[in-house]
This record gives C-alpha cells, sequence and structure tokens, in this order.
C-alpha cells in the first residue's frame, strides 16, 4: 500500500512510521518507551498466556494466537523491522507462558499489573518532556507501530535502514512540516 504525497510515493508503514515518530521527537520520550512499550507488551503476553487450551498434547494459549497474528501483521508492514523485532520479542513470549503456566493466579496478576502500570507510567513521564499525548490517543493502530518504531530506532542507530529513516523524515517534512527535524529544535534531534 502506498500513498503519493507531492511526487514521492510512501508505503503505508513509512507513513505510520512518521506519524508515531511526530510524536516522538524529544530523546527523552524516546528512551522513556524503550523502557515502557517492553513492560507494557510483556504484562500484555503475561495475561493473554493465562488463557489456554489443550490443542493434542500441546496447550496453545491466546497470547501464542495473537503474537501470531501481530507477527503476521508486522512481517506485511516491513519484513526488515518485523524479524528483528520477532526476536526480541520471542524470550518475552517464552518468559510469558511459563509464567502463566507455573506461577499462581495471585501471582501472575502482580507480574501483569507492575509491568502494565510501570511501562504506561514511563511512557506519559517521557509524553510529560514531549508535550504531547500519545500517538494512540490519536490513532489507535499505532499501538502496533510502537515496537516497530523502537526496533527501526535501533537498526537506523547501528547504521541499518537509514533509507528508512530517510523516507520517513521525507514525509514527516512533507506531511508535517511542523514537526520536520529543522523546526523542533536541536535538542531533540535523533
Amino acid at each position: 500500500m502506498t500513498a503519493q504525497l507531492g511526487t514521492t510515493q510512501y508505503r503505508f508503514f513509512e507513513r505510520q512510521m512518521a506519524m508515531y515518530s511526530t510524536y516522538h521527537r524529544d530523546w527523552r520520550n524516546r528512551v522513556t518507551h524503550f523502557f515502557g512499550v517492553p513492560m507494557i507488551i510483556f504484562a500484555l503476553l503475561v495475561l493473554m498466556a493465562m488463557w489456554r487450551w489443550p490443542f493434542g498434547s500441546f496447550e496453545l494459549s491466546f497470547g501464542m494466537i495473537f503474537s501470531a497474528a501481530v507477527f503476521l501483521l508486522w512481517l506485511a508492514m516491513d519484513v526488515g523491522v518485523a524479524i528483528p523485532l520477532i526476536v526480541l520479542l520471542a524470550p518475552a513470549l517464552v518468559l510469558a507462558e511459563w509464567i502463566a503456566r507455573t506461577a499462581a493466579l495471585p501471582m501472575t496478576l502482580v507480574i501483569f499489573g507492575v509491568f502494565f502500570v510501570g511501562g504506561w507510567a514511563v511512557q506519559l513521564w517521557g509524553h510529560a518532556y514531549e508535550g504531547r499525548k500519545p500517538a494512540l490517543v490519536d490513532n489507535l493502530f499505532q499501538i502496533f507501530v510502537a515496537p516497530m518504531f523502537l526496533t527501526a530506532e535501533l537498526l537506523i542507530g547501528l547504521g541499518l535502514r537509514r533509507g528508512l529513516h530517510t523516507r520517513v523524515e521525507a514525509y514527516i517534512g512533507e506531511r508535517f512540516p511542523e514537526y520536520a527535524l529543522d523546526k523542533v529544535g536541536s535538542a531533540q534531534k535523533s
């Protein structure tokens, strides 16, 4: 899926990344998200892993089903970002499944609560620096973009996916010029 702005075509993923990025221009906000987003993902995986069904000699959880669906969505959006993200999240899924299978219900709920509330608290702290509400308030789909954004930031920081960074910033400059890097100040540049 591509959209044209000016004479350049942008993929759906690039447009979603650009929107998310405009809500996360301040470096302190981005740093808090590197903690908050994984905490929330882990919390949700723990909660979803509690719903389990026998499937032959195997036990299938809602967490596994949901993760597989989200992994497919991420692969459809951008394989080069999705594969490292899936590799990074696989241990969280395994740990969440183990907790849901072995921990007592009260402990499982405490783990969920601490990570979920803690993750949101950290992210909202970051948005206080940003001075802007979270992206998902305006576009709920951004919940699925957040982990990809963080993974893309890591890849770009490692010198990979520079073309993606360039295209996202170009789209921001065309569609959201008030959030272009030259407008938000040098203190907030990547």
